[in-house]
């Protein structure tokens, strides 16, 4: 059966099946006339005289009955229904009658104006086209219908332009019409539009310091908002190859990035240029990161908002204010502690303990900095410049410390170095990296603490090598008096006196455990490493007089009886300061290893007794060999050369070992 396509005046094209049969009984075109059929009459159902009558099957004759035909639309009403795929297709239809890729002889006059109006339509077609995507972030279901139909008719007239493409007939002047091409530039134009008219509710508008940061932040929200409707939503009404969230990802982030670099060229003051680099680097990604957008949209390829050059500018911008003013804050700290020194004031007592605020204050300015740092740039390795303020200002801080020791007489000088050295210690946990929790409950220096690590290492040295000096200067001040005071009971040490009159060293304890009950004033941690120190220069200062020789040990018994004071007088030590809060328990080991080399008696003992001794204490040097061989006078001088070659020899054969520094402060 052949089909004729035929047209009515509202373009629509519509088939008939050409039939030799009309169904309304009328003549047909050969002239025949047919009757209507009728059933033979045993066929027809009778219930009085066929009620016994068997009848064989017949078939179901309502399944031949043809469904009524569907409506069918002209252009217009497509158009107006939003049926635009379906309107599409109806202009293609015609497109291919009127070029000549359907043969159908037309008038050309008329050809002519339907030629015409098939463009007319094509505009209009296209018209709506552009209003469904333009409506596409919508959020009614009518605009999401009209958006699919729409999606469907782009790709037809693609298909359409590859089909012109490959005939060699002349082409109508639409084509190609690049309508996906189109589709891109009229969703360009829709996000441009959506972000100059983003704005904040009143209510979250407010917050916000300037106008500036209400049209970054208006527009960044509706970035996110949109996007993710592109994603849940509007995703749907496309094919995966047209890769429709890459597209609008791509176009936000033009549009955003125009706008960012506009009002960043002008200038911005600091406020505002640390609001825009905190979008830049922190708000803008975490918004890219989105769980449900991080699947469908790959921000790797957008690339960043400002240009490379653009963002080191506006960071060293903001990098330098920071620096200048982090420096300002702690200095004018120093200067206030330096002030009330001069001036004689007393520290505050916190606790019974002389108490100064620099410290904590110090260390908020320079926390608050790392930590807007990282806000605003995202990154924690900038903060290297801020923390690199660190050092010049303990320089600073240790110059003030010699300038409070120097002047040891004013009444205050003490105090302030009491309170001085609880500021010392917390700077030496911050670069240390000892766990705070023990140390103190500051949220700052936990942080500090966290990004120690951030510290270039040349930096990092530099400032524990300031912090230990200024420790030690500050404790030594402490301790200088007690051992001043003590200077006539250390001169008995070692000497005749000593060994025979036990009063020597009770006099000496007595005077030890005086000083340890007046020291007051300082934290509990710092009393404690006083006291540790006190220990280890009360310890050095005895070995070094025992060392001077004063005393010759002629024979094994005067020998053993110094052994047993050395060892007594060790014990006794280690007990009265472990018991006033010294942790230095090491130190008695070295008065008992001493009190061994002058027991024994037998070379060879004495020899391993030395080398045990220097392999423990490294620093053990010959001349101090020399000078504890030396106590026990009968030792001949080939014993004394022979012990101390055994010596040289082990030491030249093993690796040193890592223990800890004492003979060398003796």
């Amino acid at each position: 059966m052949r089909t004729l396509r035929t047209r009515n005046t509202s373009g629509i094209v519509s088939t008939k099946p050409e039939s030799p049969v009309e169904h309304s009984g009328k003549t047909s075109s050969a002239g025949r006339k047919f009757k209507h059929f009728t059933l033979p009459p045993i066929l027809r159902r009778n219930s009085k005289s066929n009620s016994n009558v068997s009848f064989p099957d017949v078939p179901n004759t309502s399944s031949l009955i043809a469904a009524p035909p569907k409506e069918l639309l002209t252009f217009e009403q497509n158009l107006e229904r939003n049926r635009l795929s379906a309107a599409g297709q109806q202009l293609i239809d015609r497109e291919e009658r009127l070029y000549g890729r359907i043969s159908e002889v037309v008038q050309p006059t008329t050809e002519k104006k339907e030629k015409e109006q098939l463009a007319r339509d094509r505009k209009g077609l296209l018209s709506h086209i552009d209003l469904a995507v333009k409506s596409s972030l919508s959020p009614d279901e009518d605009s999401l219908e009209a958006l699919k139909s729409a999606v469907k008719a782009i790709l037809q007239e693609e298909e359409q332009d590859r089909r012109w493409l490959k005939q060699e007939s002349k082409r109508p002047s639409w084509r190609p019409s690049e309508c996906r091409r189109h589709h891109d530039t009229v969703i360009q134009s829709l996000v441009e539009e959506c972000m100059v008219n983003a704005e904040l509710p009143p209510e979250e508008s407010n917050k916000l310091r300037s106008s500036l940061q209400r049209d970054i932040c208006g527009k960044g929200r509706r970035l996110q908002e949109d996007l993710l409707r592109v994603v849940k939503v509007v995703k749907g009404c496309y094919p995966k190859d047209m890769d429709i969230c890459n597209l609008y990802g791509k176009m936000y982030h033009q549009a955003f990035s125009a706008g960012m670099r506009k009002v960043a060229e002008y200038g911005l003051g600091m406020v505002d240029c640390s609001y825009l680099l905190h979008w830049v680097n922190v708000a803008y990604p975490e918004i890219l990161h989105n769980l449900e957008l991080i699947k469908a949209i790959n921000s790797e390829a957008l690339g960043k908002l400002l240009t490379e050059e653009l963002t080191t500018q506006l960071e060293n911008q903001y990098l330098t204010h920071q620096e200048k003013e982090v420096q300002t804050l702690i200095n004018k700290v120093l200067n206030v502690e330096e002030q009330a020194w001069r001036e004689g004031s007393v520290p505050e007592l916190r606790d019974n303990c002389y108490f100064s605020p620099l410290a904590i204050d110090v260390i908020q300015f320079v926390n608050a900095a790392f930590e807007s740092v990282e806000t605003v740039l995202g990154d924690t390795s900038k903060v290297q410049m801020i923390a690199c303020l660190l050092k010049d200002f303990l320089n600073s801080y240790k110059k003030f410390q010699e300038k409070v020791l120097k002047g040891c007489n004013n009444r205050n000088s003490r105090t302030v170095i009491m309170a001085n050295l609880s500021c010392v210690e917390q700077f030496s946990i911050s670069f240390s990296s000892v766990s705070l929790k023990e140390k103190a409950s500051s949220s700052s220096w936990d942080y500090i603490v966290k990004k120690a690590d951030l510290f270039p290492v040349d930096i990092k040295e530099c400032c524990l090598s300031i912090v230990a000096d200024m420790k030690n200067c500050g404790y030594r001040s402490l301790t200088s008096p007690i051992h001043k005071d003590l200077k006539s009971q250390y001169s008995s040490l070692g000497t005749p006196i000593w060994l025979e009159k036990k009063q020597v060293f009770e006099k000496l304890l007595e005077g030890i455990n005086k000083h340890t009950q007046d020291v007051r004033g300082l934290t509990d941690s710092c009393h404690q490493e006083l006291l540790g120190q006190l220990h280890l220069e009360v310890t050095t200062e005895y070995v070094r007089r025992l060392l001077k020789r004063k005393i010759k040990l002629r024979d094994k018994a005067m020998q053993e009886q110094a052994a047993r004071s050395v060892c007594e007088d060790g014990q006794r030590l280690n007990k009265l300061f472990t018991e006033a809060g010294s942790r230095e328990e090491w130190l008695s080991d070295i008065l008992a290893r001493i009190a061994e080399v002058l027991k024994l008696q037998d070379i060879s003992s004495i020899q391993l007794e030395i080398v045990t001794l220097s392999q423990a204490y490294p620093d053990l040097s010959d001349v101090q060999v020399t000078a504890l061989l030396s106590l026990k006078s009968n030792l001949s001088a080939s014993a004394v050369k022979r012990i101390k070659k055994t010596l040289l020899d082990i030491q030249d054969t093993t690796s040193s070992q890592d223990g800890p520094s004492f003979f060398s402060k003796v």
